[in-house]
């Protein structure tokens, strides 16, 4: 495979596997540019994409998986473990396996993964030769949830908070509200209330209704009156690839302001984008 145009970051195949070895540096400066990488490498992998022409879905044999290399990296921020995380959720979307090269040099870097989970999510090795050694093992991309791992990388990193939580006297609740889009296409879903990881599932579970109904165009529209109490951004980017799959579309107008920084921070911003401008009108409420 070509090199990627994020300086430090090269790609190779060894006995089947994708790898990619990380810059000598990661830090949100070049997170958008190495996560781009590492998600065109995990198509290859499923056989989605051709290796050469980035563009064009090909139906080819997939590889054995994709290895991410952190070598001899230092992590100047939370960018990196965002960055395993969000692969991994990725990762389980297309049935790949992911495996990541951390030495015992890199010793800040193993514990952190540690400390955070990861390394109970993705198997992490010695080296790149035992990575691409190591057997595929049935059942080694189980659908798991990353919310927690996500929590503890805050922790680690209080600059890189996210999502702080909105003070509520009432319970949480989460109101979702369906509208038809004028164009007979697009569907608009109204969010209200406070998005926790109790109410964030109910709103996958919506939505993943809505795409099993063959709706392939949704627009999720939020506020800064809407409480995040939660990342909402796997379950968002999980609905995202799947109607993106069939030519649909899942943008994300009007977003809180904090959640808006986010996506715009990790490069997510084109990839929540409508096929056009629509409007709708209310067809029904649905509370979480």
């Amino acid at each position: 495979m070509k090199d990627t145009t994020v300086p430090g970051l090269r790609t190779d195949t060894r006995q089947g596997f994708l790898v990619l070895r990380l810059p000598a540096q990661v830090s949100w400066h070049n997170y958008a540019g190495i996560r781009e990488g590492v998600c065109r490498a995990l198509a290859v992998a499923a056989g989605d994409l051709a290796p050469d022409r980035p563009a064009r879905p090909v139906a080819g044999r997939p590889r054995k998986g994709v290895v991410v290399d952190f070598g001899d990296s230092v992590l100047l921020d939370a960018s990196g473990l965002v960055l395993l995380a969000r692969t991994e959720t990725r990762a389980q979307l297309l049935g790949c396996p992911l495996r990541a090269v951390v030495p015992a040099t890199a010793a800040p870097v193993r514990r952190a993964l540690h400390l955070t989970g990861l390394s109970s999510l993705v198997p992490v090795f010695e080296d790149v030769a035992q990575a691409t050694a190591a057997p595929v093992v049935p059942g080694e991309t189980a659908t798991v949830d990353t919310g927690h791992v996500l929590d503890a990388i805050r922790a680690l990193h209080p600059a890189d908070a996210g999502l702080a939580p909105t003070p509520s006297a009432a319970p949480p609740d989460l109101l979702i509200t369906t509208a038809e889009a004028g164009d007979g296409d697009h569907t608009v879903v109204h969010l209200s209330g406070v998005l926790d990881p109790v109410t964030v599932r109910r709103l996958g579970e919506t939505l993943t209704s809505l795409v099993e109904g063959d709706l392939r165009h949704l627009m999720v529209r939020m506020g800064d009156r809407l409480g995040v109490r939660c990342d909402p951004l796997p379950v968002l980017l999980g609905i995202r690839w799947r109607v993106a799959a069939e030519g649909g579309c899942l943008s994300l107008p009007g977003l809180p302001a904090r959640l808006r920084e986010i996506i715009d921070r990790e490069g997510l911003g084109s990839v929540f984008t409508a096929c056009r401008p629509v409007e709708g009108r209310a067809l029904g409420a649905e509370p979480a």
